[in-house]
């Protein structure tokens, strides 16, 4: 009997892609509910419903149906998962939770597994404030599911890239690219990060829909290679095949006059996990960083390439 899924979100981005995968590969039937921004209704078995999560009222008039997972990719303050859960009519046996990695403490140095300790502390920023919510939010998640006897998974990805990304970090190197325009390169930078395909995280979710062994489970969603500016950067030449200009900068420079590199620039910004405990337990497999920019690579160059 095909799985029945209530998605949270699903038309952005990690949404939009997981479903696709969960109706054209899996064969789940979908329950969408979102603020119809971008319409999924093309899929097979999906129903779309336009609604803000926020308004409780409308969430009590849907269906009183049996889901065998809710998917909520949208939660991001406190009292979204509570109020969500309180409104929503029927029975679910899981509820998947996309966090993200960053809810760990930043005096962890490493690479961080799903058992090092989280943040105790809001930082400084509207990022730190996002981390500071989404570790409220995975403690606020155990309490109401445990009210509802429910399951909890909880999946912490790092970077998400993908051809769908609509934050401006692949796409940018990209543009420049296509446009002739120099690459700023951050001589000074030392940071390291990792990255997760969109796909992996779109198969992680439905691996944790089928297996038994992913309730109460976290998983952290960060595939093996460790990324550096220099490193980004020759994925990229080797993926356009093209040999684009740079222009050196300082980390000090890229701050000072607000160059858009979207990512970590010193160590103490460094973002290491591990990702092995999902490949371990739920087989999942991570796509080559090299396969997956050169998907990012052709899909970017359609958009910005001049027509005509």
């Amino acid at each position: 009997m095909s799985k029945q899924v209530l998605i949270i979100g699903g038309s952005y981005f990690t949404g939009r892609v997981f479903a696709m995968t969960a109706a054209r590969e899996a064969g789940y039937s979908l329950t969408l509910v979102n603020r119809g921004t971008y319409s999924m209704g093309h899929l097979p078995n999906v129903r779309e419903i336009c609604c803000d999560r926020h308004d409780y009222a409308g969430l009590t008039a849907l269906p009183a149906a049996r889901y065998d997972a809710v998917v909520d990719f949208c939660a991001y303050h406190p009292g979204d998962v509570t109020g969500l859960l309180a409104a929503l009519p029927g029975r679910f046996d899981r509820y998947i939770l996309l966090s993200t990695a960053n809810v760990y403490s930043r005096e962890v140095s490493g690479s961080k597994d799903e058992v090092a300790p989280l943040l105790t502390r809001q930082l400084s920023g509207p990022e730190g404030e996002y981390m500071y919510h989404k570790m409220l939010l995975e403690g606020e998640a155990r309490a109401a599911c445990a009210q509802r006897g429910a399951a909890l998974t909880i999946l912490r990805p790092v970077f998400i890239y993908s051809p769908y990304n609509y934050a401006p970090r692949e796409s940018y190197f990209v543009e420049q690219i296509v446009k002739d325009q120099p690459i700023p390169v951050p001589v000074d930078a030392d940071a390291r990060f990792q990255f997760v395909y969109v796909k992996d995280v779109a198969n992680a979710i439905i691996a944790c829909v089928e297996r038994q062994q992913a309730a109460e489970a976290v998983y952290n969603l960060s595939a093996p290679e460790v990324m550096t500016y220099r490193r980004y950067l020759e994925v990229l030449a080797q993926v356009s095949g093209r040999a684009f200009a740079t222009r050196e900068v300082t980390v000090a420079q890229v701050e000072r006059e607000g160059i858009p590199l979207p990512f970590p620039l010193t160590a103490a910004e460094d973002e290491l996990y591990s990702g092995e405990k999902i490949v371990r337990e739920l087989g999942l497999a991570y796509t080559p960083f090299e396969t997956g920019m050169e998907r990012v690579w052709e899909a970017f160059k359609k958009v910005y390439e001049p027509r005509g």
